[in-house]
Parts: structure tokens; sequence; C-alpha cells
């Protein structure tokens, strides 16, 4: 079966388009996913998520930590082998310079930063959405605007593309429909959440950085009704990828709107809580190591404010509490010191910048290799551990 064919029998009930395509003008078959706002849906949805406690450690964000995999497209990919060592210290403001850590710290605060402007408007704007694209995908001169070409995904060419998305002058339209539908009060949270994650990733209405606005999208509409999760995406690290494209299609297709949600969501959110449940145990773990080096020591109130710290940022300087804390040197020191003394910082000397000086926690660093190595352990492998 040809390629062509293929791709027709993989769309044959759905809504399609055809246009011409490039110097040659060949034809290609654009899918127009189904509008939503008038859609009568009746998902059947019910994950049980964060049923257990959850203890808090200093300044940690678990969400914060995972940001890494989420933040971009070189996140997963180049950017996999920057260690974390490399980014604690280019956040240190030690003026360490390391440019592929510090581009990879820039694209996890944006993407923090794109969450928070998410979760603080239950009600989407058009400017919100075209903000939030801009913002994670800032070095892109068309971000935050809705695309007026073509675009497609996999294949070099719309040709022998996996999936041609909707015309540019369909995408409007599509938009101004798929903020109705978010916006919808009536229907549940993870209602909206995946139906509104897979359509937008169907409409694909930006030049770049869709996949990016539509898993911060997703993250943030099942935090308000679950709290804190483990992003269903990074499931894909231990499933097929066509798992993934097969839940996000499923929408496509009015008659799943009143079916069973895809098994890849049930799936991915059960593991991510497990996943969860493994890193709080991870972190407990962590924290006992802590308290037993400090052996029933008590700290001054400024002792705790960077013990508490360090959870998030385990290399220091007094630089760096400076502008987190507004320290003066000399009390800085002060703090560094008194850690230094319960063998939690060791000082190091670096060779860039020449003679510069740095605190690191080795406690902390291990604990955070612990939640990094969990992430991409099979479930079989933390068992037998």
């Amino acid at each position: 079966m040809s390629y062509k064919d293929q791709y027709i029998e993989r769309y044959a009930d759905v809504e399609t388009v055809e246009r011409k395509h490039g110097d040659k003008q060949e034809t290609i078959i654009c899918i127009i996913p189904p509008t939503l706002a008038e859609q009568k849906i009746k998902l059947e949805i019910d994950f049980d998520l964060n049923n257990f406690k959850q203890g808090k450690y200093g300044e940690f964000s678990l969400n914060g930590f995972l940001n890494r995999y989420l933040a971009g497209s070189r996140s997963l990919k180049e950017s996999r082998s920057v260690s974390r060592k490399r980014l604690a210290l280019v956040s240190s403001q030690i003026g360490f310079v390391d440019p592929e850590a510090i581009d990879l710290v820039t694209q996890m605060a944006r993407y923090q930063q794109a969450r928070e402007i998410l979760a603080a408007n239950k009600q989407l704007s058009l400017k919100i959405l075209l903000d939030v694209n801009r913002l994670l995908e800032a070095e892109h001169k068309k971000a935050g605007n809705i695309r007026k070409n073509q675009n497609w995904i996999g294949g070099k060419s719309p040709m022998a593309a996996y999936y041609v998305c909707p015309p540019a002058e369909h995408v409007d339209a599509l938009i101004n429909d798929w903020l109705a539908f978010v916006n919808n009060t009536e229907l549940a949270e993870d209602v909206l959440a995946i139906v509104g994650h897979n359509q937008l990733l169907n409409i694909h209405p930006f030049a770049d950085g869709n996949g990016r606005t539509g898993r911060v999208f997703l993250q943030s509409r099942l935090e308000q009704k679950y709290g804190d999760i483990i992003h269903p995406s990074l499931y894909r690290l231990h499933k097929q990828k066509d798992t993934y494209i097969d839940a996000i299609q499923s929408t496509l297709r009015a008659e799943n709107f009143s079916a069973p949600v895809h098994d890849y969501w049930q799936e991915s959110l059960s593991w991510g809580d497990r996943l969860k449940r493994r890193m709080y145990k991870i972190l407990a773990d962590g924290q006992a190591k802590i308290n037993g080096r400090l052996a029933m020591r008590a700290l001054s109130a400024n002792g705790k404010k960077l013990l508490d710290h360090l959870w998030v940022q385990p290399i220091v300087c007094e630089k760096g509490l400076f502008k987190h804390f507004g320290w003066d040197f000399f009390t800085a020191q002060a703090a560094i010191q008194e850690l230094i003394n319960c063998k939690i910082l060791e000082a190091r000397r670096l060779r860039q910048p020449e003679g510069a000086v740095i605190y690191d926690c080795p406690l902390m660093f291990a604990t955070w290799q612990q939640l990094d190595d969990a992430i991409f352990l099979k479930e079989e492998e933390t068992d037998a551990a």
C-alpha cells in the first residue's frame, strides 16, 4: 500500500480538505478536527491521584524539578546531557559560563512562568494563549501569533507527513471554538484538560512551540482538579510513541466524545502517581540523612532558611544569597559556615570564574540523582531494588 493510501485509510472517517502545496502544487490532504463548543461530550474519566501523604521539603517543588524534561524542544534531546550540577552552577549567581546550561535554565524558568499564568487564569482569552506561546517560544520570530502557513507533523514535507494540520484559513475559527470549549464551566476540569490538549495539538495553531503550549495547558488544567501531578507526557519515556499519538487523535472522531477516555491517559496518570509516591519516599530519605548530619543541633533562623534553599539550589555563593534573601556578605558567610560545621555544605574553588568559591551540598545532589533515576527506571526495576 502506498504512503498516500495509508494516509487516506488512517483518516478515512475524519473530515479532510485538499490543498495544493509547494512549487509543484502537489495535492495534500489536511485534517479538520471536529468543533467542540457545541459537542455533547460525555467522556468517562475518573482518576485516583494524590491520595497519599506528601511532606514539605524546604523550597523544593517536584514540578519545578521536573520542568527540565518539559520545558522545550531541546530539553529531552541536546540538553539531556546537562547535569544538575551544571544547572545549579549557572543558577548560583557565581558567574559560571555554560551556554547550554544557561539555555536550559532559561527554558525551565519560562515554562514555569507559563504554567503560573495559566494557573492564575481559569478563563482563557486569545491574548493569554498567544502570550504563553510567545513566552515558551521566545527565540522564534513568529512566536505569539496564529500561523499563516501550512504545517504538518512528521516527515520532511506534507506529502510525506503522518498528519497534515488544518489549512491556515481554518485556524482562527477553530481556535475561537477551542476557547469557547475550554472556558465551559459546566464540564469537568479533566475533560477540558484532555480534550482541550488534544484539540490544540490537532489544530497546531502556531508556527512552533505547539507541543510546549499543549503540555503546559494540560498540566495547568489537570492540576486545577487534582493538585500537583507528574506530567503524563513523561510516561512516553516508558511507552511507545504511537500510543500517545493515538490518544491525541482519538478526539478527531466525534463518536469518541461519548466513550471511555483513551487508555493512555489512565495509564500515564496512574504511572505518574506511583512515581510521585516513590519520589516522596526518596525525598523523605534525603531529609533523614540531613537530619542525621544535624544530630539534634539547633540551627539559627538564617541557617534554617539556607537549608530550605538548598533543596532547590544545592550550590550557593554569597552573591546568590544576596539576590535571594537580601543578605550581606557577612550574614551569608555566617549561615554558610553554620552548615559547613554540620557537614552539609562543602567549599569548592572553581577554575571558572578563576578563583571563585562556591559551597555545594553533596547530600542534596545524591537525593536529586535518585529522583532523576526514578523517572527512567522501569517499575519492575524499582520493585526489585
